[in-house]
């Protein structure tokens, strides 16, 4: 099993941001396993998502379906689509069992659309794994520091 070393943990998180700013969806999802979950928890840090409120909580079909209606243009609460830029930082990596690697990072995320400007602040929890001689993002956890707050129109990837 190869080993993976932050710089390399970095570099996949960068390209994550840089993909999802410039809306290259597809690209995107090829960054992701086949079973990934995207989880946005509400109203704290998050333990359970079968027993918890959600921003967000989506299979690998769920996000296809997500991504591709961003995808078309015709997502109306992204019609416009937001112009959005993340700054991810503190960037550390944690043991996981099964060959994964947990990694957990600090993130602001500015969003603009029609004027408004928007910043949300957080923690990423990536579980990484190693697939088709490449690391994967198997799970993506975004917990937004004012999840406990009404969060308008959260409609793009975070």
């Amino acid at each position: 099993m190869p080993t993976l070393d932050r710089r390399e943990a970095e570099d996949l998180l960068y390209a994550e941001a840089r993909l999802l700013d410039e809306l290259r969806y597809d690209e995107w999802l090829n960054l992701l396993t086949a079973d990934i979950l995207y989880w946005i928890p509400c109203n704290g840090r998050g333990t359970d998502p079968a027993h918890e409120i959600s921003i967000a909580y989506d299979d690998s079909p769920r996000l296809h379906d997500r991504v591709g209606r961003l995808a078309t243009g015709i997502a109306h609460a992204q019609s416009p689509p937001s112009q959005t830029r993340r700054l991810i930082s503190n960037v550390q990596l944690e043991e996981a069992a099964d060959g994964a690697v947990q990694v957990v990072s600090a993130f602001i995320l500015y969003e603009l659309r029609r004027g408004r400007e928007r910043v949300y602040a957080g923690q990423y929890q990536h579980r990484l794994r190693f697939e088709d001689g490449r690391w994967k993002i198997a799970v993506k956890k975004t917990v937004l520091v004012n999840n406990d707050e009404v969060i308008d129109n959260l409609t793009f990837i975070v």
